[in-house]
């Protein structure tokens, strides 16, 4: 009565049985196929990791099988004494052609390699445990287009991207121990997005030799002149146009070989009266007397200096009114040069002078210059030693500064701004035997540049200044314009009077 009803006939055991039965042989399927491509995968990531091993393997194992051994063996003996050889007798070309060639190939294939476990090392790791498994997620920031951008140097590039609750900054403070990490003697990071950088690796040191002068450039460009060479190799571009720029550093770090190396990125703009150099060297002319053609005003005390200051900003305030309405850039040619206004330790008129109504004339000069030179092509040049606020305390308006070696940490910050060390500028820590180095930065970008000038000795400075003196003496008639100024009125005043005076006593 209570039994199953009559006529009803399952077949669910069987349906089950042959499920199972095909879920087994396509699980076997999947696995063959898989362990299939995972030694395809590894027998060419092998490969491709060590083809000389590789190719080794293969060559014997064709000379094994027919019966080439004695062949193969003395192919290889020959080629084995022939890279000794090559090695010994010519060590230049077998390490430019085959021993930094391999180098590179294994440090860019390590790095890539061993990118996820170098991040945890130094910090750079996120790790996330699961609550309810209890299991450990963690995820690094993404490397990409790793490629050597100077194999003379040795530097190495990569595009990397942190991960979400990252910031570039984080990977900028692990940049000293991620160079360690990989074995560079420097890393430097430079920001390209919200959450991107470019890492460079440097594995040599371009600076460390001298940089001899550069070829000048035959058509002025104001905009890249030319002073040196950057740590990655590159050449140091220097914008002069529209800027002014601050050279700061103790005694013997090489503020000459900047000076000089910037005449010389300008000096066919000298020759084809384009650009004007007013020089103010405050040391009876010890440090720029022997360029002393290339300079259409120069002045060797500190009275000079200051008058020359004053002239300069009249001369920009009168191109100023000229330009208004007409132009909002100043273009270099003949009539309306480009205005170099360059002063040698800049602190002998604004600190060092006793005389108070001096150092109060320049400072109004300097700060005119700095606030209002650089729309009409008045550009300031000044080298200082002590970059203490109270010896210049208009540092602030030179939008390009130029930090070379520096007695004290905290003077790094002082003159490149704060943050300036902490983003790689160790310009306290550039030793005395490498004049010319110095630490870059120009407002609006994040990252200082290390880089070295130029070496110019007094014989480059003479043929310099022979052959790029200005090709007319028209330039130098403004010595003789009348001394007058807008930024000071009793200095004004006093012109006026004696020009007065002369007038009288002329007539009488």
């Amino acid at each position: 009565m209570g039994g199953r009803p009559q006529g009803v006939v399952t077949h669910q055991p069987s349906q089950q049985s042959t499920a199972t039965s095909d879920d087994w042989i396509a699980e076997l399927i999947v696995s063959l196929l898989s362990l299939v491509w995972w030694m395809v995968k590894t027998a060419a990531q092998l490969v491709w990791r060590f083809p000389l091993i590789a190719a080794v393997l293969v060559t014997g194992w064709w000379a094994y099988t027919n019966n080439h051994l004695l062949v193969v063996g003395i192919v290889v003996a020959v080629l084995v004494v022939a890279l000794v050889v090559w090695r010994l007798a010519w060590p230049v070309s077998f390490d430019r052609l085959l021993a930094q060639p391999a180098w590179r190939r294994r440090k860019q294939r390590a790095i890539r390699r061993n990118w996820p476990g170098l991040c945890e090392r130094v910090g750079l790791a996120m790790t996330v445990t699961d609550r309810r498994s209890g299991q450990r997620q963690s995820w690094t920031p993404g490397l990409s287009r790793l490629r050597w951008a100077s194999r003379e140097h040795l530097v190495l590039t990569g595009r990397v991207q942190v991960v979400a609750g990252q910031t570039v900054d984080d990977l900028a403070s692990a940049a000293e121990t991620l160079g360690a990490a990989c074995g560079a003697w420097s890393c430097r990071v430079r920001k390209t997005g919200p959450r991107t950088a470019v890492v460079t690796w440097l594995y040599g040191d371009p600076l460390a030799q001298v940089v001899t002068p550069l070829p000048v450039p035959d058509v002025l460009d104001a905009a890249a002149v030319p002073i040196g060479l950057r740590e990655d190799g590159q050449p140091w571009l220097l914008r002069l146009a529209a800027t002014h720029v601050l050279i700061v550093g103790v005694t013997g770090a090489g503020k000459g070989s900047v000076v000089w190396s910037l005449l010389g990125g300008i000096a066919g703009g000298i020759r084809d009266e384009l650009v004007q150099v007013w020089a103010v060297d405050g040391k009876a002319g010890m440090e720029l007397q022997p360029g002393r053609a290339l300079f259409t005003r120069f002045a060797t005390t500190v009275e000079d200096g200051v008058q020359l200051l004053e002239d300069a900003a009249v001369l920009m305030t009168e191109r100023a009114a000229r330009m208004a309405g007409t132009s909002r850039r100043h273009e270099p040619s003949t009539r309306e040069p480009l205005l170099v206004v360059l002063v040698d330790e800049v602190a002998l008129l604004t600190a060092y002078t006793p005389d108070r109504k001096l150092r109060d004339r320049a400072e109004k000069a300097l700060s005119a210059i700095a606030t209002q030179g650089r729309a009409p092509g008045v550009v300031l040049v000044a080298a200082l030693q002590d970059p203490r606020k109270e010896v210049l305390g208009l540092r602030n308006l030179f939008p390009t500064k130029i930090a070379m070696r520096l007695d004290e940490k905290s003077q790094v910050d002082m003159v490149l701004g704060e943050g300036a060390r902490e983003s790689g500028a160790l310009c306290h820590q550039i030793p005395d035997t490498s004049p010319g180095v110095a630490y870059v930065k120009v407002d609006g970008v994040r990252e200082p540049v290390r880089v070295r000038a130029a070496y110019y000795d007094n014989q480059a400075i003479g043929e310099l200044a022979r052959t790029h003196k200005p090709s007319s003496t028209r330039t130098h008639a403004s010595q003789s314009r009348p001394v007058f100024s807008v930024v000071d009125n009793d200095s004004h005043d006093d012109t006026k009077n004696r020009e007065n005076t002369q007038a009288q006593e002329g007539a009488a």
